[in-house]
């Protein structure tokens, strides 16, 4: 009887700490806490989904001051063997993963990461244990990179369909190992409980890799659920949250030449791995002072409030992003997005605070939209209400299998309204522009983030919509430098909007 196990990350996004940088208290997170579970013999693989070198306030304080690369130092103290790339793993260029990639200790598996000629840079591997059993493992990641990301960042590289780069090498995996796993940073398309279609793109195509493909396993990423080990279509899958709250431990025995395996997914708990710890804990603590540095006194403080009713009212916060937008790009009407995080401020600003209501390193990006393709957005932003019990929420299919409350904008510049008693597709019940109702001949230019720019969240009419102006100063950069020549939190553009039921 042979055994083998695996320890499973993905979608760190380089939280290594115990923190989520909002708490002050330690939190059971991070991927100095995660390895502290790792008990590894030559029987173990340890395995990343990928999107690990972007996301947290510790990467963005490195882009800027230290020369130290942190996330490859906490994975080769880890011990890992084996990852694939996540889509923002590029984010910062095809040439700057790389340098990443070169100190890494860990052998990276991209099947449908290829060069020019169709040459896969990063191929399946098989691994032979110390027992004998041989574990052919191939990378996977979304080909939506090529819609999200800078043409620059991935100019020297192409990335192919995972489905068809997948097919012909699993198939020799089969002939020559005794267990295949896909690791896939992508997630499901459909409802892991019904089976229910729930996206018809190729962002998310992990169930049609469990059909189509000869595995045994599918490790998965990208869209933060938390999914727990199922069987569909007699493959082992699962996936996770982000920010390393969790792992997942499999455990495969062999009995009588067929293979059982054993999943589950475990908190990362408490403890810290003291090596990782020492290692890094000076730059963490440069981390945690940069984030507390004041920015602004502010009158009054701002509490949470649920995303429903940021949805339907905004709030001073959102107001702030717009009006800086506003400021910068000069448009007609700008976009601002929820985000996941809890949306507040207290009295006393600090960059923490600043980043914690705008979490991403977008950029903004003016585009020149037409009032037809303007009013098919609004309706695509009006899917996200639900009527339930005669109460308006979110609809499900924003919060699973991921949540997606970043994928709602409020638009500021026009006066619009939405009847969510109308179907999808016709609850646009207003839509002026300086008292006028827009006409969709009618043009404007709208200033939104990078990645609602190229159709990021299924805005497909702005992907396609001509570009007026893509600048590469962050958006978080703009709100810190607005309180360089302010003391208080804008009073305009307000918001005129409403929401019928």
């Amino acid at each position: 009887m042979k055994q083998f196990k695996i320890y499973y990350t993905s979608d760190v996004h380089g939280y290594l700490f115990p923190t989520d940088y909002i708490q002050k208290a330690p939190q059971p997170q991070g991927l100095i806490n995660v390895a502290a579970n790792f008990d590894k013999n030559g029987n173990t693989i340890i395995i990343d989904g990928g999107d690990m070198y972007q996301g947290s306030p510790l990467l963005q304080y490195l882009q800027t001051h230290e020369d130290t690369d942190a996330v490859t130092t906490a994975m080769n103290l880890a011990g890992y063997d084996y990852v694939t790339l996540g889509n923002h793993d590029f984010n910062f260029g095809y040439d700057q993963l790389v340098k990443h990639l070169d100190k890494l200790e860990a052998t990276v598996v991209a099947e449908n990461v290829t060069d020019k000629s169709g040459h896969t840079l990063y191929p399946a591997q098989i691994k032979t244990l110390e027992n004998g059993t041989k574990v052919g493992i191939i990378g996977l990641v979304t080909d939506y990179i090529n819609i999200w990301e800078k043409p620059a960042h991935i100019s020297a590289i192409n990335i192919e369909s995972p489905l068809v780069k997948a097919d012909k090498v699993v198939k020799q995996l089969r002939d020559e190992s005794d267990v295949v796993i896909g690791v896939y940073h992508g997630g499901y398309e459909r409802d892991i409980s019904t089976g229910k279609v729930v996206s018809k793109t190729t962002e998310n195509i992990a169930w049609q890799l469990t059909e189509l493909l000869d595995l045994d396993i599918l490790l998965t990423g990208h869209q933060h659920g938390n999914v727990p080990p199922t069987v569909i279509n007699g493959v082992l899958t699962l996936q996770m949250p982000n920010q390393a709250k969790l792992f997942a431990e499999i455990n495969g025995v062999e009995n009588k030449g067929s293979w059982q395996f054993k999943a589950e997914t475990k908190s990362a708990g408490t403890k810290s791995c003291e090596t990782i710890l020492s290692a890094l804990q000076p730059v963490q603590d440069k981390v945690e002072n940069w984030l507390d540095q004041p920015i602004a006194q502010l009158d009054a403080s701002i509490a949470v409030q649920p995303p429903i009713e940021l949805a339907k009212r905004g709030n001073e916060i959102l107001q702030w992003i717009a009006s800086v937008q506003l400021a910068v790009s000069d448009a007609d009407i700008t976009l601002v997005s929820l985000n996941n995080n809890p949306s507040s401020l207290p009295q006393k600003l600090t960059l923490r605070h600043i980043l914690q209501n705008y979490p991403f390193d977008n950029t903004l990006v003016t585009k020149r939209v037409s009032g037809k393709a303007l009013r098919a957005s609004l309706e695509h932003v009006a899917s996200y209400f639900v009527i339930s019990d005669a109460q308006l929420t979110v609809d499900p299919d924003w919060l699973i299998p991921k949540v997606e409350h970043y994928n709602y904008d409020l638009a500021f510049g026009i006066d619009y309204g939405f009847n969510v008693t109308h179907p999808v597709g016709s609850r646009v019940v207003k839509l002026q522009y300086q008292g006028q109702d827009v006409q969709d001949t009618d043009y404007f230019t709208i200033a939104m983030n990078n990645y609602r720019a190229v159709g990021g969240g299924n805005y497909h009419e702005y992907a396609t919509a001509e570009t007026v102006f893509s600048g590469d100063q962050p958006i978080q950069e703009m709100l810190v430098d607005y309180f360089k020549t302010h003391i208080q939190l804008p009073n305009k553009p307000k918001l005129q909007f409403f929401v019928e039921y």
